[in-house]
């Protein structure tokens, strides 16, 4: 038994829906799919889900935040295992829902990956593509070494320990790293597996570099509230050990001359994942610097 979880919030979910019901209708487990829609500024499609049995549909009456949304559909969830996936993703393989379906009874969170398509999209997009092809879309073998990083956009949990580790009062960007982190604190085993979702709703580059920088917010504000460790993320350690050398401050201001040139290199048509890695660190350390 399986409750399919997706929040969603002005993205057109019907490919998704489709897709995942074309396999659930030839699967004899019981399977529901509930759609928490985070009070969309444009009015969301009904019709196609309408005659489908054990799809939900849900509004929420004011913005709340994908954490909190994905709270209301864990408890709304029938089953106790949930697998949560983000509105903008398809699934990778035909037999998607099956191969979910064989994890159940192992770890009690399993971490299926993504992918990306292999066409270049239009250079306004293409920072977040490089950047999901370099560092998201691996193997499940390779993922496994580092088994706390997971990425929440196709995620399958137990609903007790979903309920337990998740935060609805917290509405901020790049909470999945405290999300992981809780996980690891409780001792939660995660369990990955090679079945992708192939990730479709990439941003501008402008909107994505917005994105880190609030997710650098997010792990300061997270480490001072003692929710995350100061060592549980590849820029945190990075940092860590800049500041062992009484490098970090240096860099950070060496990094503010540079800031306009790494914006327009990451924007461009070559952008580099490096240079990501040091428009994150100038931030991550301004504001621990602030903090």
């Amino acid at each position: 038994m399986l409750s399919i979880l997706i929040p969603t919030f002005n993205y057109d979910i019907t490919p998704l829906v489709e897709r995942l019901w074309h396999e659930i209708e030839r699967i004899e487990t019981p399977i529901e799919i509930i759609i928490g829609d985070d009070h969309s500024t444009r009015e969301a499609s009904l019709n196609t889900f309408q005659n489908l049995d054990s799809v939900v549909f849900f509004r929420n009456s004011e913005n709340l935040g994908r954490t909190a949304t994905r709270d209301l559909l864990a408890r709304k969830a029938r089953y106790n295992t949930l697998l949560f996936l983000d509105a903008d993703v398809l699934p990778a393989q035909s037999d998607f829902i099956k191969k979910y379906l064989s994890a159940i009874g192992k770890p009690q969170v399993v971490f299926g990956g993504v992918q990306y398509t292999k066409e270049k999209p239009e250079q306004a997009m293409l920072l977040r593509w490089v950047y999901g092809k370099e560092r998201e879309a691996k193997l499940a073998q390779e993922r496994q070494r580092n088994p706390y990083y997971i990425i929440s956009q196709n995620l399958m949990i137990d609903k007790d320990v979903f309920l337990a580790v998740n935060t609805p009062e917290i509405k901020r960007y790049g909470w999945d790293n405290v999300f992981s982190f809780q996980l690891y604190r409780q001792g939660i085993t995660v369990h990955h597996i090679d079945n992708a979702v192939i990730h479709l709703g990439l941003e501008p580059c402008e909107s994505y570099l917005s994105k880190v920088q609030q997710a650098m917010s997010t792990l300061v504000w997270a480490e001072k509230n003692d929710m995350i460790s100061e060592n549980f993320t590849s820029i945190q350690k990075f940092y860590n050990s800049l500041k062992t050398f009484g490098l970090a401050g240096l860099l950070r201001i060496s990094l503010t001359l540079w800031l306009p040139i790494m914006r327009t290199q990451l924007a461009s048509k070559f952008p580099s994942v490096r240079v990501l890695d040091l428009y994150k660190f100038y931030y991550f350390s301004t504001y621990k610097y602030k903090a």
